[in-house]
């Protein structure tokens, strides 16, 4: 079985499960767009999808959200490419949910960076969100608390999903916003780091490369969710890592 024979498998299951419910209906529910669903459920979709695609489909058709239970309970070509895409994240005993529904939510940067601030223990205050994004800041903030996304205690903003995980092209589309808060004029102030290294690797390499940034990334994760660190300075970390490769570059 191939994987776009196990996800047509998949939707022909859900669409006899709940027949009232429409390919636009899951295109919107899922965040895979409905000329998508419809080349899969017909055979003939060029290629197969990407992780993500196929993690949204996944979480959207079972209804299930934490990755770990997704990872677990899908066999087949579904699981092996959901496991070797998002393992780390169950290897290293991270407790993320994943959300189609804040995927899609979540596409705008002010909304994002709002989720981002409220998701830490500490949350985030509404007069900070107005000095860092002014009166659009407020409106999206606005929009959050009507969704039910965030919610008040005492004067703290706090997120109602804390450990989340997002679409890696959300991600993505966030992080030129998110690289201008590293500020490489206060290097000597010792809060912030900046390193890249290149050179030309064996697949041996890269995994070993990959493998001690997974173990760094653990260690990194286990400080910031140790009481002992708790503060009140929002710190962010970014680890990403990929071939120079021009196959693919635009």
């Amino acid at each position: 079985m191939t994987l776009t024979e196990q996800l047509k498998i998949l939707l022909d299951n859900y669409f006899e499960k709940y027949p009232h419910m429409s390919i636009n209906a899951l295109a919107k529910k899922s965040g895979v767009g409905a000329s998508t669903l419809r080349r899969i459920i017909n055979n003939s979709l060029k290629g197969n999808p990407s992780s993500s695609t196929v993690l949204n489909l996944v979480s959207a058709t079972t209804k299930e959200r934490k990755l770990a239970t997704i990872l677990k309970i899908m066999k087949g070509p579904i699981g092996i490419l959901l496991n070797s895409s998002f393992g780390h994240f169950v290897e290293e005993d991270l407790p993320h949910n994943y959300s189609t529904d804040l995927n899609r939510e979540l596409g705008d940067w002010p909304k994002y960076l709002i989720y981002k601030l409220a998701s830490n223990k500490k949350g985030v205050l509404k007069k900070d969100i107005e000095n860092m994004l002014g009166r659009v800041g407020l409106k999206h903030l606005e929009a959050l608390f009507e969704q039910g996304k965030v919610f008040m205690e005492g004067e703290v903003i706090h997120a109602k999903e804390k450990n989340f995980s997002l679409d890696i092209k959300v991600s993505l589309k966030h992080l030129p916003h998110l690289l201008e808060f590293f500020k490489p004029d206060d290097v000597d102030k010792g809060k912030n780091l900046f390193y890249t290294l290149s050179e030309s690797l064996n697949e041996d390499g890269i995994q070993k490369v990959k493998g001690i940034q997974k173990e760094a990334i653990k260690k990194i994760y286990n400080v910031m969710m140790s009481p002992y660190f708790e503060g009140d300075i929002p710190y962010f970390s970014i680890s990403m890592m990929d071939t120079l490769n021009l196959e693919g570059y635009k």
